[in-house]
């Protein structure tokens, strides 16, 4: 094994409010009563269908509120989902998680290449250097310049030849990250820092701590 590819956008790095935090507190605001748990997994399964980026996003696909509302049982005005996708839900308030660094140098010293592999926007490059992650990367592959997004295999693709061979992907959206990485025949680590995915039982972590001791298991190291 060569690498461990890894996600950015909570996994790494915490943005404030969280995107699925963002478009549950707007549908809130027209009146819905709903879950944050159910927002987030509605709307990592319809992400999970995007394989390429929107031409006015650069880099991620849009929401596709009527859908989003489907898949939670609810029905809205047309007034309301247009509203709706005219919203931005990104983040401009970033910062890495405790165990992002310990993490990255724990993976270092077992002589592993790290690669950053993420679905965002060009803003990805202004993150990493403010954040100081780029002196523990060894590649970027980013939606924004490839043109594809997780969880096409394509980018893993892209990854593995950037790694020089195989490696482990983690990320904490299962829909993306681990079907993604499994559909380029990679082995994945699901990041479930709050429970989101109960049903998920082998290859989950709570915390990227844990997910440096299961890497060093699987490397007998």
């Amino acid at each position: 094994m060569k690498a461990i590819f890894v996600d950015m956008g909570e996994t790494l790095v915490k943005f404030t409010p969280r995107y699925y935090e963002a478009v549950t507190n707007a549908i809130r605001e027209k009146g819905f009563d709903v879950d944050e748990r159910e927002v987030f997994r509605a709307l990592m399964q319809q992400l999970g269908n995007h394989h390429f980026p929107h031409p006015e996003v650069g880099g991620l696909s849009n929401i596709d509120f009527r859908d989003l509302f489907y898949r939670l049982g609810l029905v809205a005005s047309d007034k309301i989902i247009k509203d709706l996708e005219s919203r931005s839900y990104l983040s401009n308030k970033y910062e890495l998680f405790d165990d992002a660094i310990p993490f990255l140098e724990e993976v270092k010293k077992m002589g592993l290449k790290v690669i950053l592999v993420s679905n965002a926007t060009s803003s990805i490059h202004k993150i990493i250097r403010e954040l100081n992650l780029i002196k523990y990367l060894d590649g970027i592959v980013a939606s924004c310049d490839l043109g594809v997004m997780k969880p096409h295999p394509k980018i893993f693709y892209y990854a593995k030849r950037m790694a020089g061979g195989d490696g482990i992907h983690i990320g904490d959206v299962y829909e993306i990250d681990v079907v993604g990485a499994r559909r380029a025949y990679l082995d994945a680590i699901l990041l479930d820092r709050f429970n989101y995915y109960p049903e998920i039982k082998e290859n989950k972590v709570n915390n990227l701590l844990q997910a440096a001791k299961l890497i060093k298991e699987k490397l007998n190291y």
